[in-house]
């Protein structure tokens, strides 16, 4: 179910982020509506991958400590989604009361007039605390806890194989040495392709120049690169999913043997 949580956020973003920041800037412009849930679906989007990467990271590491302690995975979850609803009230809601500025105007010669939702962070003047928060609690502390967590599950994979183990531990072992290398993979790849994005975001409130806007649009095709990729890794590093498409392709296989025997047999 985890998984599957860090799937639909990757097809969220794919399939209602990044569309409406695209449509913004090539296509139709947006209304003021759309404009501030395109913006705060990209903060609340990045938040909830930071925080599953950041919590995925460290029950491994729990795991590798305590193999033999029952762990509840409960009890984090529902400490993550109420920390994901604060975040949500006390910034997410100023936030919205604040996105009027975010809505540029652009009037002609004539009588038209057009709205048109701009990049992130030029034109919203919220408070600084909202700034400071956003820099602390939503990029710097999360990618310094997954870096730190992720170092030490390199370390734990440096570390040689114990000698003395038997049949059952040594197949244990290399299970657990690879769900580690699971986790490992995915954190790369997402500090690979995220970590342009967020800071491009972070730079883009102090420095609003031309060539950080640019920037910030080229990483949005680095996002859609991210969101293609993350769900083939998701299927690929989990056990059940790997199971089961072997039981559908097993099955699929017999399938249509039956079926070019009985063809062969009305043929003769």
């Amino acid at each position: 179910m985890f998984v599957l949580g860090m799937a639909f956020i990757d097809l969220f973003i794919g399939g209602f982020v990044l569309p409406m920041r695209f449509q913004s800037t090539y296509g139709s412009p947006l209304t003021s509506k759309l404009c501030a849930a395109s913006s705060i679906g990209e903060s609340c989007a990045l938040a909830s991958v930071i925080y599953a990467i950041g919590f995925m990271i460290y029950t491994r590491l729990y795991y590798l400590k305590n193999a033999s302690t029952s762990f509840h995975r409960r009890y984090p979850l529902m400490l993550l989604l109420v920390s994901w609803v604060a975040s949500f009230i006390f910034y997410g809601i100023p936030f919205m009361t604040n996105n009027s500025i975010d809505h540029l105007k652009v009037v002609s010669s004539t009588t038209n007039a057009a709205f048109y939702c701009t990049t992130y962070a030029i034109f919203i003047h919220h408070p600084n605390w909202m700034t400071y928060t956003e820099i602390g609690i939503m990029y710097s502390l999360p990618f310094l806890c997954i870096l730190i967590g992720l170092l030490f599950l390199i370390r734990h994979l440096c570390q040689s194989k114990p000698i003395e183990l038997d049949k059952m531990q040594r197949k244990e072992y290399y299970q657990q040495k690879q769900m580690t290398w699971h986790v490992v993979i995915l954190t790369i790849t997402f500090i690979c392709l995220w970590l342009p994005w967020a800071t491009t975001r972070i730079l883009i409130i102090f420095y609003k120049t031309n060539e950080i806007q640019h920037t910030l649009q080229i990483t949005y095709y680095i996002l859609i690169l991210k969101s293609a990729v993350f769900p083939v890794l998701y299927a690929s590093t989990n056990a059940s999913f790997r199971g089961s498409f072997a039981i559908y392709r097993h099955k699929r296989i017999t399938f249509n043997n039956r079926v070019w025997t009985v063809n062969e047999s009305l043929r003769n």
